[in-house]
């Protein structure tokens, strides 16, 4: 690791334990700097540099000095660390209830978490060759589904789940949870410009993966010219309001229009 690598890694580390300490979500410090939610998981998750503007922003905001994000000693990353989890080492500690049977459901529980992490590790290698580098956050394994059924790669240092074909084509990936809100559109991005704007409208497609759960029931492909009326408005409310939008949606009638790509059958991913 070089020591470039080794400062950024240092410095997601650091950013997520404080930003946790002071009970902040990602999105909330996100709109705290004036940047989306996106971007603060990608500093998070060692994807991308701060700038200095927003190294600043974030030790005003986060109330510490500056070099409280790179202090500490080198070490190299370990999977565990990247997951931000770690397996379940014996011996353990006793439960609140301490009776026999809630000590053997601990042990067979700690047992099947034991079994589900190795899993998930496996999960994360294959993850790291799509360009997710944490699969338990910001819908990584849903996102991994997806990449793998179309044949896509993450896009490396862009916002969002944007993503490239072997021709280098760009797409916009979007996930949605039905089971949550049947009738709730696909949020498009906490802090909407213009900019971002025009940024979706020269993708080739949009894949808009449509879950229960963690089942993944249908995926849409949705072409720009399709979204364009949204982009229209969405302009004039930028225009209007003098400030971005917050969380604007697709609503599912037109997400419908576009064309499905997947839909769930016998086998599944």
């Amino acid at each position: 690791m070089t020591d470039y690598q080794f400062a950024r890694l240092r410095f997601a580390q650091h950013l997520r334990t404080i930003r946790q300490e002071k009970g902040l979500t990602q999105e909330k410090l996100a709109e705290l700097i004036g940047k989306t939610t996106e971007h603060i998981s990608f500093l998070e998750r060692a994807e991308r540099s701060p700038s200095f503007e927003v190294l600043f922003d974030l030790a005003r905001v986060l109330e510490v000095p500056v070099s409280s994000f790179v202090e500490g000693e080198k070490s190299d990353a370990t999977l565990e660390e990247t997951l931000g989890i770690s397996p379940i080492t014996y011996p353990l500690p006793e439960p609140v209830s301490d009776t026999p049977s809630v000590k053997e459901q601990q042990k067979s529980d700690v047992e099947r978490l034991s079994d589900a992490f190795r899993g998930i590790r496996e999960a994360q290698q294959l993850a790291d060759e799509y360009g997710i580098n944490d699969i338990l956050q910001d819908n990584g394994g849903k996102v991994l589904q997806v990449l793998i059924l179309l044949g896509l790669r993450i896009s490396p240092g862009r916002e969002g789940n944007d993503a490239v074909d072997s021709e280098g084509n760009e797409y916009e990936l979007k996930t949605i949870n039905r089971s949550l809100n049947k009738n709730a559109g696909v949020t498009i991005h906490h802090h909407l410009t213009k900019d971002i704007i025009n940024k979706y409208r020269a993708v080739k497609a949009w894949y808009i993966a449509i879950y229960e759960g963690v089942e993944l029931k249908e995926i849409y492909k949705v072409l720009p010219p399709q979204l364009e009326d949204l982009f229209q408005k969405w302009e004039r409310k930028v225009d209007n309001d003098g400030q971005p939008i917050n969380n604007p949606k697709i609503p599912m009638a037109v997400v419908k229009k576009g064309e499905q790509v997947y839909r769930c059958g016998p086998r599944r991913i």
